[in-house]
């Protein structure tokens, strides 16, 4: 079989694993699992940021300072985006709306899976039996983040269905970066490590700007249900990087 045929069944799994939240479907959910899927949510993308993506984009890149001060960059582009979203949610306060940490999860998402496609076709078409290996360890790193998307989403007042379809769509950019990759990889290569160190930007600050605040909304004596969450979070990361080859 054609490496990039390979690559593309692959990416498209990747995709798939984004309708994890399928499970959680119908089950109940209330304001209070909201908090406990944010505090999860918190830990996982600080954990993916700083434990994985920024690591795996400073092996790539030897300019270490500009590289950081893309991530930096990244940073305030969002804190403006979202600025921007508040303004044009203000008019509306009564009526259901997914609030801009929603959309900005979405974005970020994007970027990632983006990159988990250029990397999948990149070691595919090096070697079949790499990119199936790589494809396995996107899919163990995947998986966790994907749920605690699915209930940032949810969180976020996106419907369920809403959240499931737009983090397939999310998920879909996996197939799209595949397809780059294998039309333009000389050029889409040397500005992988860019594009990493963004997304890595964009997790930090929805996790540090909108997700931690929220959760000391918290009241006091809840404190501990919605703390524990962030370190299963880091360390379920922490763990899969430990045992699963670097996928990036």
């Amino acid at each position: 079989m054609d490496p990039i045929v390979q690559a593309l069944i692959a990416t498209l799994v990747i995709s798939l694993i984004s309708l994890v939240g399928v499970v959680f479907f119908f089950a109940d959910w209330s304001p209070q699992r909201g908090m406990v899927f944010m505090s999860f949510a918190a830990g996982v993308l600080l954990a993916t940021a700083f434990l994985e993506i920024l690591p795996s984009a400073l092996e790539r890149h030897a300019g270490t300072q500009n590289l950081l001060a893309a991530t930096l960059a990244a940073i305030g582009a969002f804190f403006v985006l979202e600025r921007v979203l508040h303004g044009l949610h203000d008019h509306d306060t009564h009526e259901s709306h997914a609030v801009p940490s929603g959309y900005l999860i979405l974005v970020g998402d994007t970027l990632h899976n983006f990159v988990d496609g250029v990397v999948i076709a990149a070691t595919f078409l090096a070697d079949p039996a790499l990119g199936v290996a790589t494809t396995i360890a996107v899919a163990a790193h995947e998986l966790p983040q994907e749920i605690a998307d699915y209930g940032v989403l949810l969180s976020s007042n996106f419907t369920r269905t809403g959240a499931l379809l737009w983090n397939f769509l999310s998920g879909l950019a996996a197939v799209l970066g595949a397809l780059l990759c294998w039309g333009f990889q000389d050029w889409i290569e040397p500005h992988l490590a860019w594009v990493m160190a963004s997304t890595a930007g964009m997790f930090i600050y929805v996790a540090a700007a909108d997700l931690m605040p929220e959760l000391h909304h918290a009241r006091t004596r809840d404190a501990w249900r919605y703390t524990v969450p962030f370190f299963v979070g880091v360390l379920l990361i922490a763990v899969l990087g430990a045992i699963i080859p670097d996928a990036h």
